[in-house]
């Protein structure tokens, strides 16, 4: 994820993310601090699923005001064990949970996800995001085999089209292709704050476990708004790609914004073919409250 920032992060950013144990980015103009929960290790569908899609945790901050304070989001893969503990840490802050689910299907060992906010002052919120994380085991979790990987120039030649597809931004990482862009059309407020966080309008894919039949676990997820799943839900479908979650992350949004996960076991060029097409529905006019 570092290696998609633009900008510096300020020194407060930096801050915020040593408090949290991440690295800190400017993703949209946001402070982001974002680390991978490596201890968890997954599978989807049968494949080695290692990459961020999966196994999370991320923070941003937005513009701090005159008092200090900011919208402040968090994020992170939980186990089914963790969940309670995790709520009472940040309810025993003041931190708003704003949601829990499954983002996956078919995935082992079972992967929840929550989302929190508030605002206040960034250190503020990221110390006590520190103390409810200290909750979260250290234990390795889970294990999957390595699927056979092909030679880096290959895989990379095969990121550099599955990105040329699908826009944005892009790394190729230890057999991991991620491409990253936002839906800056969408311009929502969150507790009356205007927001353009990362974890806001998001708009993800990736491919990773190449196998050597040129199949890859193929993934993705993107904020869409209420009227626009249905249309993106039947043509998502008529592609053969699993739909594996449709909910919020955020409370006290406005316009209301949902989320929408999906996977498949694809060649990861036709993926992004297909994706490309469907989203082909989602509006480019500009919404906002």
């Amino acid at each position: 994820m570092d290696k998609m920032n633009q900008v510096e992060p300020s020194e407060l950013c930096q801050e915020f993310a040593r408090i949290l144990g991440a690295t800190p980015g400017v993703i949209n103009g946001v402070c982001t601090a974002t680390r991978s929960r490596t201890n968890i290790r997954p599978t989807v569908l049968g494949r080695a699923a290692e990459s961020f899609m999966f196994v999370p945790q991320a923070f941003s901050f937005e513009k701090v005001d005159s008092k200090g304070n900011a919208l402040c989001l968090g994020e992170t893969v939980i186990l089914e064990e963790e969940v309670n503990p995790f709520i009472s840490r940040l309810r025993e802050n003041g931190i708003i949970v704003t949601a829990l689910h499954n983002h996956w299907l078919f995935e082992e060992p079972r992967l929840l996800y929550i989302h929190f906010q508030s605002i206040e002052e960034p250190l503020s919120f990221a110390r006590k995001t520190r103390r409810a994380l200290r909750v979260l085991t250290k234990k390795d979790v889970g294990s999957f085999r390595k699927n056979w990987q092909p030679s880096t120039q290959e895989a990379e030649g095969i990121c550099e089209q599955f990105h040329k597809i699908l826009g944005g931004m892009h790394t190729f990482e230890n057999g991991v292709c991620t491409v990253m862009d936002s839906r800056f059309n969408i311009k929502p407020r969150v507790m009356g704050r205007r927001g353009k966080s990362f974890l806001l309008i998001p708009q993800m894919f990736v491919f990773e476990s190449l196998a050597s039949d040129g199949t890859a676990l193929c993934s993705g997820e993107s904020v869409i708004l209420q009227e626009e799943f249905n249309p993106l839900a039947s043509k998502l479908r008529e592609k053969n790609i699993l739909i594996t979650a449709f909910h919020n992350h955020w409370l006290f949004e406005d316009p209301r914004l949902m989320y929408i996960h999906f996977v498949k076991i694809d060649e990861p060029i036709c993926f992004a073919k297909d994706v490309k097409d469907a989203f082909e529905v989602l509006t480019e006019d500009v919404v906002e409250c």
